[in-house]
């Protein structure tokens, strides 16, 4: 394998350095490998950006493990380092193989604005050699995370985390909250969402709608546990919105609960009275809307001993952690959360929550 990396590395190197020769042009790219389309995030960035006058591409592709998809993603890759050869700033909202492998141009500035508003769990160089984590060898191979020219981080407090992450000096990061912020907090959008979800769900009515969005956990059964919440709601009293992963909800059937496949998580924050989550990252968004949170954590103890996390979780969780469905709706129907714990929370881990994407905007056009 290393031989194989090196031989590609040094093919692609000598393909980049012709496309170098070509002129830089007053381009803005951003690359993702999240989902095929752009992200919230890249999208109000962008429009910003473009209302600005400046011309902007997105290129947007997953890399899965299949041999046609690694083919797909190879010919990507060439179109990538084509615009990237000739674009003055690059910003990306994930690992880019080469962004970080090819040696960047001189004249040009890559921005990394990651995917995530907080760092909950230990990513990137904080879980090298770990079992969920890259080896030490590849990550040297891949150039892991190089040639990054500045970093977005959501807060001080995260500062330490994303610079661990990253293998970066602390100094080298930048206090930015990404574009979604501005959208979390945008009633007009919010109205817009219930609409709509509303039209779809019309069994919704006036109960109040307690979200839960759990983390997915790769070669673990969740089903006994989602099961487990389903019988303990009060259809009576209270709607309840599944809303996993679209491989973990693949079996999950409820004429109780609605398992929702259609709108994202984060939209349907504009329906939830109450949020049911454990180990997501999704809390972040949701202390930002100021919803009251409970953390379902039925898998608390092994968890916590095969995930490495960068804050306190059972301290610093804005809400009540419970094993038990049966006690976290108890907590609900007695209104038991801390709305100044939330606030804290939101106010630590995303310190700029107006402006975002203007922000954001006003910064990349000072590299322009």
């Amino acid at each position: 394998m290393k031989i194989v990396i090196t031989i590609g590395k040094i093919i692609l190197e000598i393909i980049y350095f012709f496309m170098k020769l070509r002129p830089i042009q007053n381009r803005i790219l951003f690359m993702s490998r999240q989902e095929n389309d752009p992200s919230m995030d890249i999208k109000l960035l962008s429009h910003e950006l473009k209302r600005r006058g400046y011309e902007t591409e997105i290129l947007c592709k997953t890399l899965n493990k299949d041999m046609s998809s690694a083919i797909s993603y190879a010919f990507h890759m060439l179109k990538q380092m084509s615009l990237m050869s000739t674009s003055k700033v690059v910003v990306l909202d994930s690992y880019c193989i080469v962004a970080c492998l090819l040696s960047k141009r001189r004249k040009s500035s890559i921005v990394q604005m990651w995917h995530a508003l907080g760092s909950m769990k230990k990513f990137g160089y904080s879980i090298i050699d770990k079992p969920e984590g890259r080896s030490s060898e590849m990550a040297q191979l891949m150039k892991m995370h190089k040639n990054y020219d500045y970093i977005f981080t959501s807060s001080n407090q995260s500062r330490p985390y994303f610079a661990e992450a990253f293998g970066y000096d602390p100094n080298h990061l930048t206090v930015m909250s990404l574009p979604r912020v501005d959208a979390l907090r945008d009633r007009k959008r919010d109205e817009n969402l219930r609409k709509q979800i509303r039209e779809c769900y019309p069994q919704l009515g006036d109960k109040p709608t307690i979200l839960y969005a759990p983390t997915l956990r790769r070669g673990s059964d969740m089903t006994p546990a989602i099961e487990e919440l389903i019988d303990a709601v009060d259809y009576s009293k209270y709607n309840l919105v599944i809303k996993l992963h679209p491989v973990a909800s693949k079996g999950i059937v409820s004429d109780k609960a609605i398992v929702d496949k259609y709108f994202k998580t984060i939209d349907m924050f504009a329906i939830a009275d109450y949020v049911i989550t454990d180990y997501s990252a999704l809390t972040y968004e949701a202390a930002i809307k100021g919803l009251p949170m409970y953390f379902y954590a039925y898998d608390h103890d092994e968890y916590m001993e095969n995930v490495d996390f960068y804050l306190d979780y059972d301290k610093e969780m804005p809400g009540i952690i419970s094993k038990s469905a049966d006690k976290i709706m108890k907590s609900i129907e007695e209104n038991r959360y801390d709305p100044e714990k939330l606030k804290r929370f939101a106010d630590t881990y995303i310190e700029k929550q107006e402006r975002c994407t203007m922000d954001c905007a006003d910064f990349i056009q000072r590299l322009m």
